[in-house]
């Protein structure tokens, strides 16, 4: 196991500290998933962002989270919830 350091983007912390204190259960599956990726940030399933080479994106639930990594530091930068997009469908 690696011994990395996360670094957070100030509005990426406060949305986590956000999701701690209002919405629990999702807290608990961004963590997990924050473990995973600190335990293996190479993994293949970590999709490369298309404008950015250097970001990955990695899927939890109805959350995506990106990050990018520099020798043993992680950057976690954005975190978005699908819940808030509504789905349209077209009557035709």
């Amino acid at each position: 196991m690696i011994n990395m350091e996360l670094e957070f983007k100030r509005s990426t912390l406060r949305q986590l500290k956000y999701y701690k204190k209002k919405n629990p259960i999702a807290y608990k599956l961004i963590r997990k998933k924050l473990e995973g990726i600190l335990n293996n940030p190479e993994d293949s399933n970590y999709k490369k962002v298309k404008k950015y080479p250097k970001y990955k994106r990695a899927r939890k639930g109805n959350y995506r989270i990106c990050f990018r990594v520099d020798q043993l530091q992680l950057y976690w930068t954005y975190l978005k919830s699908f819940k808030s997009i509504p789905i349209v469908f077209s009557k035709k």
